[in-house]
């Protein structure tokens, strides 16, 4: 049987928290949990301790955010002990009954040497909101087999030790984003294969956030916009310069770089006659 490390990240969403990790008991996984609590201040970590004693829960400082956070609990668990593999799991998702003998049979129909990023459906929608993208970034929805993955989703992801070894964890340039589908790039470029599940592994009442939230915030003065387009929620462009310039190449890095820059001068009204879409 597989030592398996599951880990997640957590800041202020208490009821959410703790109603995963009950589910994941639930399921009665042979797992160990290790959860960085991101100094939350509404009683989620002591909720934790006190209801989920199994978890070894690990005290952030508030700046970590998902891939810094996640990163952490990863470094934590391989102080911990030699697993056979690794488990990305978003507090905000609900797993279903099958989850881990799906993604741990599909890992084994690789030989334990390929990432498996479980396919996640909307609660309202019934469709495919988590997983990975196509190169045509399309959401990859479950067809019975397991499909080739180019854009990375972090929400339910098996790292074997054989993947682990090879790529390590997360790129410490990485914040709250991005990490993941950087991870997947990794792979692929080292021949790792990155698949899908071949079905539904849980679901989630948060569908994908509009690029347009990310990239620029309306209705503030620029001094707030350009603060939050570098914050870590936003769309950092010293980050998404070094991503691009490491998977695309310089060029469209630079475009990008400016791009980001650009429309975040256009005051609101400019913008969106120029880019009505976001209306």
């Amino acid at each position: 049987m597989n030592s398996i490390a599951v880990l997640l990240t957590c800041h202020n969403r208490k009821e959410i928290t703790t109603s995963c990790l009950q589910r994941l008991f639930d399921l009665k996984p042979n797992v160990d949990v290790f959860c960085v609590d991101d100094a939350s201040v509404d009683g989620t970590p002591e909720a934790i301790s006190r209801d989920f004693p199994q978890v070894h829960l690990i005290h952030g400082d508030g700046n970590l955010f998902w891939c810094r956070g996640m990163n952490l609990a990863w470094e934590i668990a391989r102080e911990h002990g030699d697993y056979d593999c690794y488990l990305w799991l978003n507090d905000d998702l609900f797993l279903y009954d099958n989850a881990f003998v799906e993604i741990l049979n599909c890992s084994k129909l690789n030989n334990d040497k390929a990432i498996i990023g479980g396919i996640v459906q909307g609660v309202d929608s019934k469709k495919a909101v988590y997983g990975g993208f196509d190169k045509n970034k399309n959401v990859l929805n479950p067809n019975g087999e397991m499909q080739e993955i180019h854009n990375l989703n972090g929400n339910f992801v098996l790292v074997p030790r054989y993947v682990f070894e090879t790529l390590g964890f997360f790129d410490k340039m990485y914040h709250h984003d991005v990490g993941d589908v950087d991870y997947g790039l990794m792979a692929k470029k080292q021949n790792i294969k990155v698949l899908t599940t071949r079905s539904f592994i849980g679901s989630t009442s948060e569908g994908l956030k509009s690029m347009h939230l990310r990239i620029r915030r309306d209705g503030v003065n620029l001094s707030k916009r350009f603060k939050y387009l570098y914050s870590p929620l936003g769309c950092n462009p010293k980050i998404d310069f070094y991503f691009l310039k490491k998977h695309r190449g310089l060029v469209l890095a630079i475009l990008d770089y400016s791009y980001l820059h650009l429309i975040n001068l256009m005051p609101d009204w400019l913008f969106y006659l120029v880019f009505p879409k976001y209306k």
